[in-house]
């Protein structure tokens, strides 16, 4: 008769929402979590978290120092784009030659970002369409519809779903992983600053005058990620636009809960990344370079660096 699955540890950086989600899920599949944080933060030795099945409390190893980790075979990247120094410090040594690194953030920049502590070939993207609202430092609420992760059909995104797909969030895994990480940027790179600029949430688009800006924004950043290879179609703009008509009456976005929080920003991995990209292919970009200026201005940011 056979055993218990043993479960390997898992480092989680970041405790964040969605770091405090996926670190929740992870322990309650029996994996020894070590949840990694700011140096001189308060701990977090447990996770409350509320989905559909309920409330449950589950108990985390902190870690604020990391000069006092070794490296893990499996770790996952929850940080906010902005604080990619932050992630920086741990990975450095919490990696090493066979550790899987899986990115859970928005954006299309993953492994640029973790460059040179890790290599392309140890990290695995992974596109987060799950909602988590944090409470406080370790309280968190998980809500979904539909695949809650979406990962590329690669060597290091195999390895990922071994390890994701325990967790019951829902893994996805894609051929074509161009194309589904440019349609989630379509959505985040201008649903984000116009409710941040505007203090509103997704109601705001109804409104004509606002629509139709987020319809060009949307049509300039079509046409950066159909250079970078994304398969997007003419109809793209009109499909993201339908979908933000979809969500729920006050539903808002990750850049608004930071406007209103008073925390910095991640315009810079979002909008700031497909500037970057339309400048790399020669593509004028008018209102999005415009817009990107604005919110950026939010955290007396330079943008477009």
């Amino acid at each position: 008769m056979s055993g218990p699955v043993k479960r390997e540890p898992v480092a989680v950086v970041g405790p964040g929402s969605v770091g405090l989600a996926l670190a929740a899920r992870l322990a309650l599949q029996g994996h020894p979590v070590t949840l990694c944080g700011r140096p001189g933060s308060p701990p977090v030795p447990a996770i409350t978290m509320t989905d559909h099945a309920g409330t449950r409390t589950v108990a985390v190893d902190w870690r604020d120092e990391p000069r006092r980790t070794t490296p893990f075979r499996q770790v996952v990247v929850a940080t906010k784009l902005h604080q990619s120094d932050a992630a920086r410090g741990w990975l450095e040594r919490l990696v090493d030659d066979s550790t899987l690194v899986v990115v859970a953030q928005n954006g299309v920049e993953h492994r640029e970002r973790l460059a040179p502590e890790v290599p392309p070939g140890q990290v695995a993207p992974a596109l987060v369409h799950f909602n988590a609202e944090r409470h406080g430092r370790d309280v968190v609420d998980i809500r979904q519809d539909g695949p809650g992760l979406v990962i590329g059909d690669d060597e290091p995104g195999r390895r990922a779903q071994q390890l994701l797909e325990g967790t019951g969030l829902g893994v996805q895994v894609v051929q074509d992983f161009t194309t589904a990480a440019w349609h989630k940027l379509m959505v985040t790179a201008v649903a984000n600053p116009v409710t941040a600029l505007t203090c509103r949430r997704v109601e705001v688009f109804r409104e004509e005058s606002v629509r139709g800006l987020a319809h060009t924004m949307l049509g300039e950043v079509a046409a950066v990620g159909r250079a970078e290879g994304a398969r997007l179609p003419g109809s793209a703009p009109d499909d993201v636009l339908a979908w933000i008509d979809a969500r729920p009456p006050g539903a808002g976005s990750s850049m608004l809960g930071d406007r209103l929080a008073g925390r910095p920003t991640e315009h810079d991995g979002l909008l700031g990344a497909v500037v970057r990209r339309a400048r790399h292919h020669g593509i004028a970009m008018p209102l999005c370079s415009t817009v990107l200026t604005l919110v950026a201005a939010l955290d007396g940011s330079r943008p477009g660096a």
